[in-house]
């Protein structure tokens, strides 16, 4: 189908496409910020974010300013400026930007399950003196339904709890404590949010069992998830590269094809040449003598034009040339 626009329809939908990406990229990033900024931060997620949020709102105007042409009938110029930089500039700059978030992505699903569990276990040693680690630990388990790195037995090993303010309430059991730092000790309780529900047994888990709680551990299930998301941005990533190439390819050439036509046009000469040796073989060319006599003076000399204008041009396109001569003798 030939495109009723002077744009090419790959360009008008591509354009609409990557105006709803580059607003669902801006959404979605300032939310993952807001809400989850430190889950974001500790598993290492976050630069792979940020570039997400630069790419979104490098690639709004762009496309804003693309749409803008497309309604109003013209053609997409490439040095057509966007607040202070050439569309083709700014279409270089988001290719560029996801392409290091490509690079990102593929270092973060490498090293994706070495960083999880790095961080978990760093988590849970420090949930007891850092309200960072503390704060995230227990959104992870109570959103997840997990416990633990790969098991809630793991919390055993933890002096996550204050034990002579929650667990021992026995004097003489708390001075003994606190006499005895030396000595490790492990402890079969776990967090409030290892529960299944809003209140459970958490502690004594070893005599009393472990049946109102979640005994998963969160490892695989953040690794799982963390490596979706990268596949996904991924993905994202080189969809957008691929697309902003094309795009780039057809508004340079669709403004670069005007000039060469028009080239065409003025140099028609060399390609049909003239051929002053131009003989007309078409009988209805010559005049007849005899019907020359009836012909008054202005006809015959009209007749004596078109033979010279064939015989010098020998081209079908000078016929206008002659009948503008005719009108002029009139």
């Amino acid at each position: 189908m030939k495109a009723k626009g002077p744009n090419h329809p790959f360009v008008v939908w591509a354009s609409y496409f990557l105006w709803l990406i580059s607003l669902f990229s801006i959404t979605w990033s300032l939310l993952l910020f807001l809400f989850v900024g430190d889950m974001l931060i500790i598993t290492g997620t976050d630069l792979v974010n940020a570039f997400v949020l630069l790419s979104g709102i490098i690639m709004l105007p762009t496309n804003v300013h693309m749409l803008y042409s497309i309604a109003s009938g013209k053609k997409l110029d490439h040095k057509a400026k966007v607040v202070c930089c050439p569309i083709w500039l700014c279409i270089v700059w988001i290719i560029i930007i996801n392409f290091v978030g490509v690079i990102l992505c593929i270092q973060r699903i490498r090293l994706c399950q070495e960083t999880v569990m790095r961080n978990l276990s760093m988590g849970m040693r420090n949930y007891r003196n850092m309200p960072k680690y503390k704060h995230f630990i227990d959104n992870l388990q109570w959103v997840l339904g997990c416990c633990g790195l790969n098991s809630y037995k793991d919390w055993f090993d933890h002096d996550w709890c204050d034990k002579m303010r929650d667990y021992e309430w026995d004097p003489s059991i708390n001075k003994r404590v606190a006499q005895n730092k030396k000595q490790p000790t492990a402890t079969d309780s776990v967090p409030l949010s290892c529960c299944k529900s809003g209140s459970c047994i958490s502690n004594y888990l070893l005599e009393l069992g472990s049946y109102s709680i979640n005994t998963n551990g969160c490892g695989d299930l953040v690794y799982q998830i963390i490596t979706i998301s990268m596949n996904v941005h991924l993905v994202m990533f080189l969809t957008i590269i691929i697309v902003e190439l094309i795009i780039l390819k057809c508004i340079v050439k669709k403004n670069k094809s005007p000039c060469k036509s028009k080239r065409n046009k003025l140099n028609v000469r060399h390609i049909m040449p003239i051929k002053n040796n131009f003989n007309a073989s078409s009988e209805s060319l010559q005049l007849n003598p005899d019907d020359s006599e009836d012909l008054d003076e202005s006809a015959v000399q009209v007749e004596r034009i078109k033979m010279d204008i064939y015989k010098s041009a020998g081209l079908n396109q000078y016929q206008g040339c002659v009948d503008s001569m005719e009108r002029v003798f009139e």
